[in-house]
């Protein structure tokens, strides 16, 4: 089987963990790829070069070691290579990662292929800029849009459903969200929790100027438009992808969200980690 290996050096205990999962899937007979900015960190351990696109066919799973950041951020590559991925976690808080650090041994049953396979959905972001040109990004938790100046000052945004039915926002922004996004900004904006697994997409304004606009619940097969009102100023809003990409949207440019035709797919090793770390997380926060 053919691992490859994403750390978060920035985290204390990653390369510590690495050297670790290294070493038991290198005595499983397993070949570990690393990218060239840190096969340099394990070349004595025997691992090979990830080149993209070269190396593609070649990748089983990709495993991260980090935390729930390192997971998403290289979810990309298992995307692209339609290939499960498994996280590590080494930080502090790990609710998407799927083993902890003491669980390192755990790995031997992904390579006797005692795990199970969850796809989750994923949002297609895709930015229509009034010239006719596109940008695509797809995300894993959430797509934010919110203002581009001025954080204080609240943002009038149209969102268009599928069946021509329009909700005008007045807020500091809106959150679409994933069921596996559920639980980060979404959540914290007042959002509701919604079972990874499901098909759903979470539409959640940020502090909204009204009593009535609340989080909403929407079927996968749902498309949105988003488009700026800029009803007493032209100011441009952003989009941000997953905590990232962020991307001004012009007057006259418009956005459009819908379920991706890809999923993620997250490997579980145990049915009820899901339900354990939901609680365990966000009773036990600190």
């Amino acid at each position: 089987m053919n691992f490859l290996i994403i750390p978060n050096l920035d985290k204390r205990s990653s390369a510590e963990c690495t050297e670790r999962a290294i070493k038991i899937l290198n005595s499983r007979g397993c070949t570990i790829y690393m990218l060239p900015r840190h096969i340099k960190v394990w070349h004595n351990l025997g691992v090979m070069e990830f080149i993209e696109g070269e190396n593609d066919k070649e990748i089983d799973m990709v495993l991260t070691i980090g935390g729930d950041g390192t997971l998403i951020h290289s979810a990309a590559f298992a995307i692209a290579m339609d290939k499960p991925i498994v996280g590590v976690n080494s930080g502090r808080l790990g609710f998407l990662t799927e083993l902890e650090r003491d669980e390192l041994d755990l790995l031997r049953r992904i390579v006797k292929g005692k795990y199970a396979i969850q796809e989750r959905l994923l949002l297609n972001v895709v930015h229509h800029h009034i010239d006719g040109s596109e940008e695509h990004f797809t995300a894993v938790n959430d797509a934010v849009i919110c203002k581009a100046e001025m954080a204080s000052r609240v943002a009038d945004i149209d969102v268009i459903l599928s069946n021509g039915y329009i909700n005008s926002y007045r807020a500091d922004g809106i959150i679409f969200a994933t069921p596996t996004g559920s639980t980060a900004y979404s959540l914290s904006a007042g959002g509701p929790i919604v079972c990874a697994g499901m098909q759903a997409i979470t539409v959640t304004p940020i502090c909204p100027h009204s009593l009535i606009f609340r989080s909403m619940v929407f079927g996968p097969e749902e498309e949105f438009t988003i488009q700026g009102k800029y009803i007493n100023n032209s100011d441009a809003l952003m989009l941000s992808v997953d905590g990232k990409d962020a991307v001004h949207i012009d007057p006259g440019d418009w956005l459009t969200v819908s379920r991706a035709e890809q999923t993620l797919k997250y490997v579980s090793i145990s049915q009820n980690n899901y339900y354990r770390k939901l609680t365990e997380n966000f009773s036990n926060r600190r």
